[in-house]
């Protein structure tokens, strides 16, 4: 990707005035991305197309086509209007991979969630529970045709930021609701993210539906404890540190967020985190996360780390492991 020069294409086409061979070449680039996350999605078991018999190719061309706009005089204007306001700005070629890789990723979960409510009767199940979530605490709304569930004091037409799929798979909670009732879970996902991240509490319904469902089904939950074999073998100082630099931004945006944990606490987090990406570069076995945090506090103890600091800190720790797999599989 970075051969193509992602940065310099979004800003010719989105921003300049570029001809029809151009915007043809940006969307040859967007289909072969959207290829390229569906293999590595459907390879950490997010999802099984095969099963399901959903084309990937399908897939990836409805996700792609998802991302123009209906206005026929200006179909880039969603795209434009996206690489404009994304937060934060997109100054660089890293931030420009990335953000065609986070656009891409909703729309192609927004995609599969469709395909999978016509073929498979549980998840079409959670759908229906979502939209019949308590009205005293919920609300749905559509916004540029896609469906969302948020907070009912939410204000629909503020701007917002949605959490990534792949983090919102990884993103725990602190009490698994009774008798895995869906209800409970919408409550408990929706603590999550205002408790653990820097996302607004707003959702698409299609991607909380795929949460609760992976959440429902033991046998489609991901593992992020152990980075899959082929990208052990290729852990290389570069992948291990740029992944740890993007999740010390994310909890520097939490802190300033949240403004929940002491400086102590942060810093706590910030040199686990880096003992963690240590071990990983070094092929060291990794620790119980409690041990790595009980370094910088010795008086820490099982169940405070349980109680104040589980759910948290191994979410970072799963979204460190995620963007390492993602680095390599690019």
């Amino acid at each position: 990707m970075r051969e193509k020069r992602i940065y310099d294409i979004l800003n010719n086409v989105l921003l300049g005035q570029p001809t029809e061979l151009e915007k043809n070449h940006l969307f040859e680039i967007l289909i072969e991305v959207a290829r390229m996350r569906i293999r590595f999605f459907s390879r950490l078991k997010y999802f099984s197309l095969e099963r399901n018999e959903i084309s990937m190719d399908d897939i990836a061309l409805e996700s792609i086509s998802n991302l123009l706009s209906q206005n026929e005089s200006d179909y880039l204007e969603y795209l434009r209007n996206s690489f404009v306001n994304w937060e934060p700005p997109i100054k660089d070629e890293e931030e420009a991979t990335n953000f065609v890789n986070r656009i891409i990723d909703q729309s192609i979960y927004q995609t599969i969630a469709r395909k999978y409510s016509e073929l498979d009767p549980l998840f079409a199940k959670i759908l229906k529970e979502i939209r019949r979530a308590n009205p005293d605490k919920y609300k749905i709304f559509t916004r540029l045709d896609t469906e969302y569930i948020s907070l009912k004091n939410f204000d629909e037409k503020s701007k917002f930021t949605i959490i990534p799929q792949d983090e919102l798979i990884v993103l725990g909670v602190q009490k698994f609701p009774d008798n895995n009732y869906i209800n409970g879970w919408i409550d408990e996902i929706f603590k999550s993210l205002d408790e653990f991240t820097e996302y607004s509490p707003v959702l698409p319904v299609n991607s909380l539906a795929l949460k609760i469902k992976f959440e429902l089904t033991a046998a489609q939950k991901i593992e992020f404890n152990v980075i899959p074999d082929p990208e052990v073998q290729f852990l290389v100082r570069e992948g291990i540190l740029l992944s740890l630099r993007r999740v010390e931004k994310k909890l520097e945006q939490l802190s300033k967020k949240k403004k929940k944990y002491s400086d102590r606490v942060l810093t706590m987090f910030r040199e686990a985190l880096t003992d963690i990406a240590y071990d990983l570069l070094e092929g060291d076995e990794i620790k119980n996360y409690y041990e790595y945090l009980r370094v910088y506090d010795e008086n820490l103890t099982v169940k405070e780390y349980r109680d104040n600091y589980r759910a948290q800190f191994e979410y970072l720790i799963k979204i460190l492991k995620n963007e390492i797999a993602q680095y390599y599989f690019q």
